[in-house]
């Protein structure tokens, strides 16, 4: 009976967890974009490779990729397993809202370990699962995975912790192991057990008998060093695509004056009270505590609150410009909830150590920038909060002194309830508060996400896969397609790139990506593989042969494959290419999105065809363009079959042209353009786009007629 009874506050919390995830599921499940790229593309794209390849090793586009954080890819291959992308998107926000959620589980076995509570633990569960950072269950990230992984992962640590032994040193491995697949920032984890070892162990002072009851955890550790070692000897790094992360200085002077900005973000978005009364709590219980469970908590938690903050501060320092993005380090939601819990129910209440909390929050909110965005922004959604802050403190140094003062006023309030209020009311007080206040932050979270068009610049509902997966739909989603990215549109490189993103998110079976190298993509080569794709200058044989699908832009001016065209769809040919692989014409001299350049003759060459037995006549059609407001440009053309001249203005032209080609050779058009002007970047990548270059005329279509005639 006894059993049963300790029992219904856990299933309790399930149900609870239940009815929370799937009320979050009917929100998430309106989601029909993308928002975060490349982020998504990334981890939709690895769940397809699991899937097509049947291994859990990371894999993008046919290639091993160095990635660690592949928890998350495995959980979605569930989802992405039949069917197109359209079913599996709306599957996958589906199943995000219930692991997310499922973080309440371990906040609610922590809690009970530390506070032996009944009704506690239920409050800190329902918070973790309510918190505006679930909103991010909209987007395929890691965070849907690591959020829960870090809780499990925590609890094993406090295991481990209070009941020293080899079987729960192990089991500490294991969670850090596991939260370290969700996502590669937690390798902090594994400073973070032996320093809460420590710090408890010396309070305690018995080190000795803490290296004699962890010598399972210390065997472990060393055997984790040498592979580390062997790891990096042979050319791998153990942080796999963060790798950049360990490079120069880790902690720059500014990490110390961002790092309690972002504890303090942090405890804004999750309702302050976890952080005040729990902060308190932690310090105090530090040298001594009520329980072994409570001391080796606080140790726990604050080696893990200022080791984590400290990372994040780090890497936003350092590759983020500055801004806070709490989106890293939300993570310690369950901790600072947890602490609060158990200030509630100690037998003395932190009262004096509040202070300590008043004091980092003040040094944060003082620091902490409060930026606003028009909507919500995936790397902090506690800013959703700071657009009402700035109106109605009426500014940046009104929201910070608001802040400042609302903390030493909870403080003050908090003691005066211990000290005249019966407890078991300020529980409910408190715990009416948060379960209130976090869902209404939540929901408003929502609220602005849908209010505004997404990243993508489509309204986040409108399910616009119809249009996007049109590969899918002529090819089917087994084949493989390789597609060619190509600035299709020249004045703005963010449309371009949406473009083709697109193309690759919606459609299963675009499964590689060919071009040159430091040319138009808009994915990162390293978690991204490229094929580099080169032509023989004397034959036009391409370097690749692949059984694939080609889809390639029709204003491409690089270089055409040559194969069958089944169909052209928005501005792209989809053709099954002849085997080998091979160009009909090739490019020189041009910028890679079509411009000629100063000062230089252009060249398009034209290659013979495979069985061609005598001089072969072909025509091009070209379609030219000239920059808006300068004069008309003269273009000359000139091949062995004729001379061309002709004017060229910002009112597009089509001229077509001849050339001889001898057969097993190949035949060159020359280009030349009378003057050049200020033309937008290159549009290779952000930084080369912002720069202005110089340019003649630009070649918008080259296109190679199939008739063919005598010279």
């Amino acid at each position: 009976m006894r059993a049963r009874r300790a029992a219904l506050p856990f299933l309790l919390t399930v149900a609870l967890w239940l009815a929370i995830a799937g009320a979050l599921s009917e929100v998430t499940k309106r989601v029909s974009d993308w928002f975060v790229m490349t982020d998504e593309l990334l981890y939709e794209r690895l769940a397809l490779s699991i899937v097509r390849l049947g291994t859990p090793l990371p894999h993008v586009h046919g290639e091993s990729i160095s990635n660690i954080n592949q928890l998350y890819p495995m959980l979605l291959s569930l989802v992405f397993r039949h069917g197109r992308v359209l079913h599996g998107f709306h599957e996958a926000h589906v199943l995000n809202a219930f692991v997310i959620t499922s973080t309440a589980l371990p906040a609610y076995l922590l809690a009970r370990r530390v506070t032996r509570h009944t009704v506690l633990p239920i409050v800190v569960a329902v918070a973790t699962a309510s918190v505006v950072w679930v909103t991010l269950a909209s987007f395929l990230l890691t965070e849907v995975a690591a959020y829960p992984a870090f809780a499990w992962s925590i609890l094993g640590l406090h295991v481990c912790l209070s009941r020293p032994s080899a079987r729960y040193d192990l089991l500490a491995v294991a969670g850090i192991v596991l939260a370290v697949l969700a996502r590669t920032q937690f390798y902090i984890l594994a400073a973070i057990l032996p320093l809460a070892i420590f710090g408890q162990a010396a309070a305690e002072r018995r080190l000795r008998e803490a290296a004699r009851e962890h010598r399972a955890l210390v065997g472990v550790y060393a055997l984790g060093a040498l592979a580390a070692i062997v790891l990096i000897a042979s050319g791998h790094h153990v942080l796999g695509s963060y790798s950049q992360t360990a490079k120069g200085n880790p902690l720059p002077w500014e990490v110390f004056r961002l790092a309690p900005a972002h504890l303090a973000i942090v405890a804004l978005a999750g309702g302050l009270l976890p952080t005040v009364i729990g902060g308190g709590w932690l310090v105090s219980n530090l040298l001594k505590s009520e329980t072994r469970e409570r001391q080796c908590f606080a140790w726990l938690a604050i080696v893990t609150i200022v080791l984590l903050t400290f990372e994040v501060s780090s890497f936003d320092v350092r590759f983020g410009g500055g801004v806070i993005r709490e989106r890293y380090l939300f993570y310690l939601t369950p901790l600072l909830l947890t602490a609060m819990a158990a200030g509630l129910s100690a037998a003395r209440p932190p009262r004096w150590s509040l202070a300590v909390s008043i004091v980092v929050l003040g040094l944060g909110f003082w620091q902490a920038p409060f930026p606003t965005f028009q909507k919500l922004n995936a790397d902090t959604p506690a800013s959703v909060l700071n657009d009402w802050l700035l109106s109605t403190m009426r500014g940046l140094n009104g929201t910070r002194v608001f802040l400042v003062l609302a903390a030493i006023v909870i403080a003050l309030l908090y003691v005066e309830a211990t000290a005249f209020v019966r407890r078991t009311y300020v529980i409910a007080a408190i715990a009416a508060l948060l379960v209130v206040a976090l869902p209404a932050e939540t929901a408003y979270g929502f609220k602005r996400l849908f209010a505004v068009n997404g990243t993508s610049g489509l309204p986040m509902t409108l399910d616009q896969s119809v249009v996007f997966n049109w590969v899918d739909r002529v090819v089917g989603t087994k084949p493989e397609t390789v597609m060619i990215p190509y600035p299709v549109l020249s004045s703005d490189y963010w449309a371009n790139v949406g473009f083709w993103w697109d193309l690759e998110f919606w459609n299963r079976s675009v499964t590689r990506e060919a071009g040159r190298p430091n040319e138009f993509s808009g994915t990162p080569p390293g978690d991204f593989p490229k094929i580099d794709l080169r032509f023989n200058p004397k034959t036009g044989r391409a370097n690749v042969d692949l059984d694939a699908f080609v889809a390639q832009a029709v204003a491409e001016t690089r270089f055409h494959i040559v194969g069958e065209p089944f169909t052209t769809q928005r501005n792209v040919i989809l053709s099954q290419p002849e085997r080998p692989w091979r160009a009909d014409w090739v490019s020189y001299g041009l910028y890679d999105d079509g411009w000629t350049r100063p000062h230089q003759t252009a060249r398009i060459r034209v290659f013979s065809l495979p069985k061609q037995k005598g001089r072969t006549l072909r025509w091009l059609t070209l379609r030219l363009l000239a920059p808006e407001q300068v004069p008309p440009r003269a273009v000359s053309i000139r091949s062995d079959a004729g001379s061309w001249h002709f004017d060229v203005t910002s009112a597009s032209i089509q001229q077509q042209v001849s050339v001889c080609v001898p057969p097993h050779g190949y035949a060159d058009l020359t280009v030349n353009a009378a003057g050049f002007s200020q033309i937008a970047g290159d549009p290779a990548n952000t930084e080369t786009f912002a720069t202005t270059r110089s340019g003649g005329v630009q070649f918008q279509q080259i296109a190679l007629a199939d008739e063919t005639g005598n010279c």
